[in-house]
């Protein structure tokens, strides 16, 4: 999507941190954003401020936990614009810290009901919706960092989460028509209210840009700090030497493929029809 003019963004949690960044970025170049999140005084600030640079946005009470909040935030979207060419499903909230054994399972349920399935409720909802739009649009996923190691330690919920939204948007990218693009951005430590207990993290203007470049490039795995290669290696590295140890590569070895042998059985039933 190389030309944001006109465009129409939806973007969950925009009010605050990476989303208000990127409902700015996006919305400087032309882009009609559309931001929701639950709490109206942060809608109010964040509308202000967008339209102060000359951007045109609306906003929607939204609490991505709730599919029914969900579907109510794509009507608005629908019946203001007539269209949506792009969601953004950032909205995430942070919580459940410690060891496993010691974490409220209440607290722990409650940021999975935001982080995973606030996406996947987004997802379902506009993916239905821009299959019968059937022009080319797009959904991007909040990731994370964690979505590819443990960068946090003492927070097995908020890292599970996250390594469930990447399994959704690949699962997701593989099972939805060509016109519709998926893809995950994945945040290293990014300076937002999210994170406001710790220190030295990258400006979320200056993120949002380099999200943006990408999203113009048509990329699907969008991505930001260098040094998260070094944590990615090491656990490839970890991968490979386990199969290279215990399960090393011989010939013939996708007779147990899974994707071998759907691939398969799809052809053998296409043949007989």
């Amino acid at each position: 999507m190389d030309d944001l003019s006109n465009k129409v963004v939806a973007i969950t949690g925009g009010a605050t941190g990476i989303g208000l960044a990127l409902a700015k970025s996006l919305g400087v170049e032309g882009a009609k954003i559309i931001i929701g999140e639950p709490r109206q005084e942060a809608l109010n600030s964040a509308i202000a401020r967008l339209s102060e640079l000359g951007i045109e946005a609306i906003s929607a009470p939204l609490d991505v936990a709730n599919l029914s909040s969900v579907e109510a935030f794509a009507d608005v979207a629908w019946e203001h614009y007539g269209r949506v060419d792009m969601l953004i499903n950032n909205a995430g909230i942070t919580g459940a810290h410690g060891s496993i054994y010691k974490v409220d399972i209440a607290e722990a349920r409650k940021l999975l009901d935001v982080n995973f399935f606030g996406v996947w409720h987004g997802c379902a909802v506009f993916s239905a919706r821009l299959i019968e739009q059937g022009t080319q649009a797009a959904i991007y996923n909040l990731g994370s960092e964690n979505s590819l190691f443990v960068a946090v330690p003492k927070s097995v919920a908020y890292v599970a989460s996250k390594h469930a939204v990447f399994g959704l948007s690949e699962s997701l990218r593989n099972d939805l028509p060509d016109f519709i693009h998926v893809g995950t951005i994945f945040p290293g430590y990014v300076d937002t209210p999210l994170t406001a207990q710790a220190e030295g993290g990258m400006n979320a203007d200056d993120f949002a840009e380099i999200v943006k470049r990408q999203i113009k490039n048509g990329e699907h795995i969008i991505v930001s700090h260098s040094y998260n290669m070094v944590h990615i290696d090491e656990r490839h590295a970890e991968l490979k030497n386990a199969y290279a140890s215990y399960a090393p590569r011989y010939k013939g070895d996708d007779e147990y493929d899974v994707a071998t042998l759907i691939g398969a059985q799809v052809k053998q039933t296409k043949e007989k029809s």
